[in-house]
């Protein structure tokens, strides 16, 4: 979590304060977030952020060829997040797999 003096998202996505605990790394961590969420948590995530979408990637262009600044990073973060539940809300409409595999059974190589 950001520090007392320190934003944690850049201002113009401050409305998303809400929504910083899917700032998560690695991936592991947003697959977990996804499983173990509720679908209305999910959809209330995607509802929020889907909207400002095209706005944050235009932000984050501006760090393309160089370091990110903490809030900019967890901005990037979300945004993961909102990619990874974007097929669950979109085409499943339901947390339950579809004849699928326990994706916290996969194992990430490292």
């Amino acid at each position: 979590m950001p520090g007392l003096n320190e934003p944690g998202l850049p201002e113009e996505f401050r409305d998303l304060l809400p929504y910083l605990d899917w700032a998560l790394e690695p991936e592991r961590a947003r697959t977990e977030k996804r499983v173990t969420s509720s679908m209305e948590s999910v959809r209330d995530f995607y509802d929020a952020v889907m909207p400002r979408f095209e706005a944050m990637i235009r932000h984050l262009e501006d760090f393309h060829d160089g370091p990110m600044p903490p809030p900019a990073h967890r901005l990037y973060l979300i945004s993961l997040s909102l990619v990874e539940v974007a097929n669950l809300v979109e085409l499943y409409k339901r947390r339950e797999a579809f004849e699928g595999c326990d994706p916290l059974r996969y194992t990430p190589l490292q």
